[in-house]
């Protein structure tokens, strides 16, 4: 039997729309930068929480978790054609179960320890339902586009009345949590999604919200944000450009403008609000052979965490009995590290699989896969292989539902193309 009859099922999969009424529910939930607390209320803090010490009743939870599990009811029916998903979580759990009896002690208790395989798997419900999804009709992605068209002005605005730097979180009838480290790429990649989608509709419209978007990940003052914009623009403007036939050295060109003027702008504005000494001081330090402090930062938890991993044949296979000691260090800045060390290499291997499937996927099938599916595929691989070597977004509510979301799309988007070609192989 084919890899996509053993993966997926031999029946093939309906490809009816998802009811509009619900897509846009989902778009809009999963996406909404809204936090409430376990108390009922709307995370509206003034002062950024920089850290909840683990204390789940004080840590600002994403509506995404109530639109996420409440849409997986309502199309619970089909949950078991989500095969990427289901093997994902119960691997996963399969994995870190076996972990927590094999990595334990016998004076430690598994609390810690199964609270993050909890938080770890959690995020994994935005895979089955971006498989389950059906979009035809391009509803999320104008979804994604109303939402940026509203939250991002409004995001400038606050800033510059609160006469804040750096983008603000607070906006006075609630605040964005972790709104630097998370929500600000996962809008460039929503925008990025939206603008590919949505092209030959809403032009002018895209136009003007990637000027505003230039001004808001300027403001962020993160490198993975600021370069997954600045890709996304190049690319796409020499795609477009290609399209229309244009020289080859003419598409080089106009790329290097783009992109000269995204890190010139940026550049430029950084120093006139003063945060020269932030964000071009990095550039400083590596011109005279000095490693940034943030970059310098990450280095020193790799190896603190690294030396953990490596302890002992036990601790590199199942990891250790609990979740590095928060007064230690909270966090490697690195998902994959940071499961090594609590779990051990054993819980990698239901994600490693998956990622090396949807490789093969998108390579098996590159010759009928749409342009607007290879632009869902750099999201993900930007989500899932870029920005989680660097920060721990698959375990974090709002960016990892958001990311898991995005690859559940791309099954969805990749499944029909490549059924249709297994058939006409099949008929020839």
């Amino acid at each position: 039997m084919p890899v996509v009859g053993k993966f997926m099922g031999a029946q093939m999969m309906s490809e009816k729309n998802t009811h509009p009424v619900l897509l846009w529910m989902i778009g809009l939930g999963l996406f909404v930068p809204l936090f409430f607390r376990l108390d009922g209320s709307i995370y509206a803090d003034v002062k950024i929480l920089a850290e909840s010490l683990g204390v789940i009743s004080q840590l600002p939870l994403p509506i995404s978790i109530v639109a996420c599990f409440a849409a997986l009811l309502l199309l619970v029916r089909g949950v078991l054609t989500a095969r990427a998903g289901l093997l994902l979580i119960a691997g996963t759990l399969a994995c870190g179960i076996l972990s927590i009896f094999i990595g334990g002690d016998g004076v430690i208790g598994p609390q810690r320890k199964l609270m993050m395989l909890a938080q770890v798997s959690m995020p994994m419900a935005g895979l089955l339902l971006g498989e389950l999804v059906r979009d035809g009709d391009k509803v999320l992605a104008r979804a994604f586009l109303l939402v940026l068209c509203v939250i991002v002005p409004m995001q400038l605005l606050f800033t510059l009345t609160q006469e804040k730097e750096m983008l603000t979180h607070y906006f006075h009838i609630f605040s964005i949590y972790s709104h630097i480290q998370f929500v600000t790429l996962i809008f460039v990649c929503a925008f990025v999604y939206a603008a590919t989608s949505l092209w030959d509709e809403y032009k002018a419209l895209i136009c003007v919200l990637a000027m505003l978007m230039f001004f808001y990940v300027s403001r962020s003052y993160s490198f993975l944000t600021i370069a997954a914009y600045a890709i996304a623009v190049l690319v796409f403007a020499a795609d477009k450009l290609r399209r229309f036939h244009v020289n080859r050295m003419s598409v080089i060109g106009v790329a290097i403008l783009v992109l000269a003027v995204v890190l010139v702008g940026t550049a430029v504005k950084l120093k006139s609000h003063g945060q020269s000494q932030l964000f071009l001081g990095k550039f400083t330090d590596i011109v005279n052979g000095k490693i940034p402090p943030n970059v310098q930062e990450r280095f020193d938890d790799w190896k603190l965490f690294g030396n953990g991993i490596v302890e002992s044949g036990k601790t590199i296979v199942v990891g250790h009995a609990e979740p590095m000691p928060r007064e230690i260090r909270s966090s490697p800045h690195n998902w994959y590290v940071e499961q090594m060390y609590t779990f051990g290499l054993v819980v990698l291997i239901p994600i490693m699989t998956l990622i090396i499937y949807t490789v093969y996927f998108c390579f098996a099938y590159r010759g009928s896969i749409s342009s607007n599916t290879w632009w869902l595929a750099g999201i993900v691989f930007y989500l899932v292989v870029i920005d989680s070597n660097f920060k721990v977004t698959l375990r974090q509510p709002y960016p990892g539902i958001f990311a898991y979301f995005m690859w559940g799309l791309l099954f969805s988007a990749l499944l029909p193309t490549a059924l249709r070609k297994h058939q006409v192989t099949a008929l020839n």
